[in-house]
Formats: structure tokens, sequence, C-alpha cells
């Protein structure tokens, strides 16, 4: 992979000020309760009563040695960060396996999912699972859907905090839920293939992030695209597996330096990312990012064609979104590690005393 000209400042998250909507400080988590404890109790609403039953659910259709193997406390703060793009094969994942789970429990298990994400979020999970299938077919000790794990780090409870975990080879998703909210931060996705055809259809699993990039670049005067584009060459991630903790200096063309209809087209570029969050919960979150969208960056490192072949980055005070592309196998648009990041809610630790 060829690195940028431009280097990128990792910065402890600490070491600076983390802002809520409009700019105003986010307390750091505080309390006296025990790990997973809310910082502030609220009452769960119904998305999130819906959330707690179907992970109940699920937890109750495992047999005892499953349950033992999928529940961590909410203080293990190394199964917290055991998340990554690489094969199962290479970082091993604790949990249970999709492939070790029956058919009513893989069921149980798609309706938490379901009422966690999106619809387009749990499409997006099967799109990943069956492109690692389609690896599978030449090494299958390696890749597969059925390596992909399920865990909880903390237990499904309404009046406490607790992770679910589920993902494998490029992805992996962390919902952390907190009385009425949920994050997906950190939370990676991606994908190899990308493209590929299912039944007949063609499948291109990123297809509407990249075609909107693609639309704010092409609304931006010379000018801005001078301020945006910081490398021909495309870059790795930066903030992926293992890098907790930090934020970049941003980079790139700000929110405030945009036209009206620039600003609603990049919400619309980062809405495209986080869309794979339930809509009950995506709301407050874009209307966060909105708040602070002027402070919010894009950046872009390579070509502007083929679709899907350069990196880029939205860096804010409430968002990170990188999307990088690997051209490994020889073909960039085709492969794919992409992260999202609430810089002030990592695992929910606005909402939680997490240590």
């Amino acid at each position: 992979m060829k690195r940028s000209l431009s280097f990128p400042l990792l910065i402890p998250l600490g070491l600076l000020a983390a802002c809520g909507p409009g700019g105003a400080p986010v307390s750091p988590p505080f309390g006296n309760g025990a790990p997973g404890s809310l910082i502030h109790a609220e009452a769960p609403d119904d998305q999130s009563r819906r959330i707690v039953t179907a992970a109940q659910n699920f937890l109750a259709s495992l047999d005892a040695a499953q349950r033992k193997a999928v529940l961590f406390p909410f203080s293990d703060g190394a199964q917290r960060v055991k998340w990554s793009n690489f094969p199962t094969g290479f970082v091993p994942r604790s949990g249970v396996p999709w492939g070790k789970l029956t058919m009513p429990q893989r069921t149980r298990l798609m309706v938490l999912l379901g009422a966690v994400l999106s619809p387009q979020g749990v499409e997006m999970i099967i799109e990943q699972m069956q492109a690692d299938d389609i690896l599978a077919r030449k090494e299958p000790n390696m890749f597969g859907a059925g390596r992909y794990c399920v865990s909880f780090v903390g237990t499904p409870a309404t009046d406490g905090t607790w992770t679910l975990q589920f993902g494998g080879h490029h992805l992996a998703i962390n919902a952390t839920v907190a009385g009425p909210h949920v994050t997906l931060s950190p939370s990676l996705t991606g994908g190899e293939p990308l493209k590929f055809i299912r039944n007949g259809k063609r499948i291109y699993i990123v297809e509407n992030e990249v075609r909107q990039a693609q639309a704010l670049m092409r609304t931006l005067s010379p000018e801005q695209t001078k301020q945006a584009v910081r490398s021909t060459e495309k870059i790795d991630l930066v903030l992926g597996p293992g890098h907790d903790g930090k934020i970049l200096q941003p980079e790139g063309l700000a929110g405030s330096a945009m036209t009206p209809a620039q600003k609603e087209q990049f919400l619309r570029l980062i809405e495209a990312r986080l869309d794979f969050l339930n809509a009950d919960d995506l709301t407050p979150q874009v209307a966060a990012i909105r708040a602070t969208l002027d402070q919010t960056y894009f950046g872009w490192w390579g070509a502007t064609s083929p679709l899907g072949a350069a990196y880029y980055r939205i860096t804010g005070p409430r968002v990170l979104i990188e999307f990088s592309p690997q051209d490994l196998d020889g073909d960039a648009t085709n492969h794919a590690h992409n992260m999202f990041r609430d810089p002030t809610n990592e695992y929910g630790s606005a909402w939680t005393k997490l240590r």
C-alpha cells in the first residue's frame, strides 16, 4: 500500500476537549456504580426495550456452554477491544461462531441484529458474510460466514450498559446499549469482494457510500478541491483496530467553507455511512453531527476515478469516518476497510462508567 505524502497527526483523546452538539463540552465518564452502571439513570425507550428483549431471547436459546462462552463482564477491557478487519484465523474472536448456532438460534440472533440495526444494516451484514463465503470456496480454513462470532460485554438489561459484538473478517459491530441510547462507535465494515452476483442480482456492498462521496467531490470548486484533496495516493486506515483513545487532526475542506447545498450533500454522505444504525438512534446522532458540521472536515486521498478507488475521511467533533480501499488483490474498488467512530462516545463512554 502506498503511503500519502500528507501524514496524519494522532492525538490522545484525553488531551483534547470533546465537543457535543453546538460545541458544548461533554463531561467525561463519572459515577460511583460498578462498571457498566449509567452515569445518568434514564428509562429505556421502546427501541431499547425491543433490543434488550431480543438479546435476552437469544441468550435463552443458548445451552450452558454457549452462554458461558458468549458472556463477558462489562469490565473486561480485553474483550471489548477484540475486534479486527483480519480473518479469525489471524485474529481469533471470542464468543460463539455463527457456524455453531442452530437455525432457531440464528433466527433469534438476526432478530436482535434487526432491532439494533436498520434494514440496510442487516442487509450489509448478510452481504459481507456472503462475500466471505465466496473467499471460503478457495480457503475454507480461513474464511466463511461460519467463522463470524457473537459475544456480549455486559449482560443485556434495561437498567445497565452492555455491548453486543458481532463480526469477523471485515466486520466488527460494537453496539453499546445504555438506557434509551445506542451507539455503534467504534464499528468496522467493508468487505471482499464488494461486488458479486447473488441470485442473479448485482451486489455492490458500499455503493451508496462511494457514490455520495463522488457526488460531493463533483460539487467542489477548483479551490475547494485543492483544499479537500490531500494527496493523489490513497492511504490505509489510520484509526482502525488497536487505535482506540486517539483522534485525528482534521484535514481537508471544512464544512464552514461549503455552500448550503454542499453541506446537505456532505450530510448525505455521512448518513450513507451511518444508516446501518436503527432510525430511532440514528436521528440524534445525525443531529449532533449537523450541529457541528462547520467544524467537520472532508479529506480525499487518491484519484477521483474509478469509483471507490480513493481513501476519504470525515473528521469532526462528533464523527470520524474512514473509507480505505485495498488493492492487495489487484482491484482496490473490490476490497475496503472502513471505520466509524464518535470521538466523544467510544463504547458508550459518554453514558457509562467504563472502568
